[in-house]
């Protein structure tokens, strides 16, 4: 299967893309590259893979590596409300805009299956458990721009097209382009450099899943062609915050745990979401262990792989703000950024 993996020089993308060529899968890696990084993309990634640099927001690149595949993957984007507060005319031109864009390019070239890669973050704050046919609570930027790409992609895609929304639980794990900015990468490796682990609040609810359970379930998404939308995770690693803490405190010993405020109000995403359905189609598929992920991570930090973990290249929201400041990435406002961007903001208003 031909296979585009739109911004898969990424934490999540990396692995994808190894898990997808080891399958036998050919492989074409399309990003922009927007944080400032030291490391080759190429050398991320596996040799089987074709890489093309560019700006997802270009539809003449777009049409151009859709051509000829049989399923897009859009992975890309910036990831987190914090990141997407640095400019939110940016936040939605890479993550409403560009999606938009590449389900015209991928429907115009014939491609038969478009991946979206979204986010339980939709469900904001809720009560009880969240299954996919729960009503979404966007509580910020980011997670807008994922519940109306979510909206708007079959009506881009037509009925023709197969349409997978992929909502994420909070990824944990290694990966080639490591990310220690989510909650359990960001505690483990705190832990392991400082023996501290900062914790706000804890009855907040998280579900976890492995950034390796994820390739996995991209892999069987597009094996068995399987479409709608999609919770991501397991039941079992539905964690409250401080939960998190003391799992990530028992990986790394001597690490002691460091409580502030009962809560913390600069993120008040709180949820417990079901993932039966994935359970059912791909039983075994979201495996992989808070414990697990914790450790890798602290793992890299103990060997030294990873020597700096406040490193602005393994944060989301510092890499963006430094990459801005460097010009590295910008603001397009072509003609296709103001159109979707107006469908944001009108969307935005009415609610």
């Amino acid at each position: 299967m031909r296979v585009v993996l739109l911004g898969g020089a990424g934490y999540l993308g990396t692995v994808a893309a190894h898990r997808l060529a080891a399958l036998g899968h050919e492989v074409t890696v399309v990003d922009g590259l927007i944080y400032q990084r030291e490391d080759d993309p190429a050398a991320l990634l596996p040799r089987a893979a074709r890489f093309v640099g560019g700006d997802l927001r270009d539809p003449a690149l777009l049409a151009e590596v859709s051509a000829g595949a049989d399923t897009v993957v859009h992975l890309g984007g910036i990831v987190g409300e914090p990141a997407s507060q640095v400019d939110e005319q940016l936040a939605v031109e890479l993550n409403y805009t560009s999606p938009l864009l590449a389900a015209e390019a991928a429907a115009a070239a014939g491609a038969g299956h478009y991946v979206f890669f979204s986010s339980c973050s939709v469900y904001g704050l809720h009560e009880g458990t969240a299954d996919e046919d729960t009503a979404p609570n966007p509580l910020g930027i980011y997670a807008r721009t994922k519940v109306l790409a979510e909206r708007r992609l079959p009506e881009v895609l037509g009925p023709d097209r197969l349409l997978t929304c992929l909502r994420l639980a909070t990824v944990h794990g290694s990966s080639p382009r490591q990310r220690l900015d989510s909650v359990v990468n960001k505690m483990a490796a705190t832990a392991a450099s400082t023996g501290r682990i900062s914790l706000n609040g804890g009855a907040q609810r998280r579900p976890l899943v492995h950034v390796g359970d994820v390739a996995r379930v991209l892999a069987g998404v597009l094996e068995q062609r399987l479409a709608g939308a999609w919770n991501v995770g397991s039941d079992a690693e539905n964690h409250t915050i401080g939960e998190i803490a003391a799992t990530v405190a028992g990986v790394v010993p001597g690490a002691v745990i460091d409580r502030g405020p009962e809560r913390d109000e600069a993120d008040a995403r709180d949820y417990r979401v079901s993932f039966a359905r994935i359970e059912r189609a791909l039983p075994g598929a979201c495996s992989t262990t808070l414990k697990d992920g914790a450790r890798e991570i602290a793992d890299l930090v103990l060997s030294g792989q990873v020597t700096d973990p406040g490193q602005a290249q393994y944060d989301n929201h510092l890499g963006l703000v430094t990459a801005v400041a460097a010009g590295k990435v910008a603001r397009l406002e072509s003609a296709d950024c103001r159109r979707y961007g107006a469908e944001y903001t009108a969307a935005w208003e009415a609610s």
